[in-house]
């Protein structure tokens, strides 16, 4: 199976590294320019590649970092999505007791979904914590890692390709939609 990733991030690195260890053929392509990271890539082993945009998306699962106003102008440049399976990665979240607040504020798995509707889309989240110090601890032991998606075979496909990958996967679908509900509930009766 063909991992396609779009835009490069510290999480997009390391779902490239754990696909390429879980068998997978890795294509990466940077919007940027892939000769800012072809030195990087190339020391990540032979089953990552840099490739084209249409060859990142040729692909069985893509994954996604790009700033959510760039979303449209990409999805000009690309072929039929339908049912792809589309993975929005965030930036990282540093602390992760506002996760939740957070994701349901922000909602960019949403525009994406919105532009994409015809493909499954998942929003992964990559919590990291931090020491009083403002170091980073790597939790190699138990990696930890969020999503959401609205729809039931898209959750069953994220959550079996990040067992995969060696993540202990969160499912935030349900308690979005929960939280969701209890904000417009709070809402209308301010109205």
């Amino acid at each position: 199976m063909k991992i396609g990733i779009i835009g490069i991030s510290s999480l997009t690195m390391e779902l490239a590294v754990r696909s390429a260890r879980a068998g997978y053929e890795v294509i990466m392509y940077n919007p940027k320019g892939n000769s800012l990271v072809r030195d990087v890539v190339e020391r990540m082993g032979s089953d990552i590649q840099l490739g084209s945009l249409q060859e990142a998306v040729s692909t069985e699962i893509i994954v996604l970092f790009i700033p959510k106003d760039d979303l449209e102008k990409l999805k000009q440049n690309l072929p039929d999505m339908t049912g792809k399976l589309i993975v929005h990665t965030s930036g990282l979240i540093f602390d992760p007791q506002l996760l939740l607040s957070g994701i349901t504020n922000a909602m960019t798995y949403k525009t994406t979904a919105a532009l994409f509707p015809e493909a499954h889309v998942v929003k992964l989240f990559n919590p990291v914590n931090l020491k009083p110090n403002n170091t980073c601890i790597q939790q190699r032991d138990r990696d930890e890692i969020f999503f959401i998606a609205d729809h039931k075979d898209s959750r069953a496909s994220i959550k079996e390709f990040l067992r995969k990958l060696k993540f202990s996967s969160i499912d935030l679908s349900g308690r979005v939609h929960l939280q969701n509900i209890e904000v417009n509930k709070n809402k209308e009766q301010f109205i």
